[in-house]
């Protein structure tokens, strides 16, 4: 006769008997409802080798735990103490190399521009200037307020040292000192479309929160 493999002989997983376990009652059972009762009753083990009665209406995972392993712990600098404070002045000196880059790589795609004659590459090449030009005149705008509300906060100190009572910006107070300074710079006729530019888009603005009734 054959022997049987190991895996043959392998324990099947052993079920309650009614020496393991004993139904436990509550007393006064006799006069309560049944509904009452059964939340009462409950499964004692009577040995500890008696296998544990788990909860049916709890789903078992198909995983167990079989080694601990330790979690990992991912920690971004940007919003770590330990990676010190950021100072945005700072990191625009750092950095300010970056924009010559971005005009020399302007005139690049200028050049290409006007010797290329595909126009699906032409499309992508204006497409890429945009974007390219675009950031540009956004970090030169940023560094220009910057250096507006600085010569501001250098005068407010000044002025605290003499005694005047700190007084400090607000949103819409920091924008129209700013666009004040900008068009001080400019001439009149840059300013008036300018002014006839964000006055388009203001009422634009307004207008998309009108209801679709009163739009025209």
């Amino acid at each position: 006769m054959p022997a049987k493999s190991e895996f043959s002989r392998s324990k099947k997983p052993r079920k309650l008997n009614k020496r393991d376990v004993e139904i436990v009652q509550p007393e006064n059972a006799e006069h309560q409802s049944v509904s009452e009762v059964e939340p009462l009753m409950r499964m004692k083990r009577v040995s500890k080798h008696a296998p544990q009665e788990l909860s049916a209406k709890r789903p078992v995972s198909r995983f167990r735990e079989v080694i601990a392993v330790p979690k990992i712990v991912r920690r971004d600098p940007r919003f770590e103490n330990l990676s010190g404070k950021f100072d945005d002045a700072q990191f625009r000196k750092n950095y300010a190399f970056l924009d010559d880059y971005r005009a020399a790589e302007l005139k690049d795609l200028a050049q290409r521009l006007k010797k290329t004659k595909d126009p699906n590459e032409i499309q992508n090449l204006q497409r890429e200037y945009q974007s390219l030009d675009s950031k540009l005149k956004a970090s030169k705008r940023k560094d220009f307020e910057k250096q507006i509300l600085n010569e501001h906060e250098k005068k407010e100190k000044e002025l605290v040292k003499q005694g005047k009572k700190p007084f400090y910006l607000k949103k819409a107070d920091k924008r129209r000192l700013v666009l004040t300074k900008k068009y001080s710079e400019m001439k009149k006729s840059e300013v008036d479309r300018a002014i006839k530019r964000r006055r388009k888009k203001n009422i634009s603005k307004e207008r998309k929160q009108l209801p679709f009734s009163r739009r025209d």
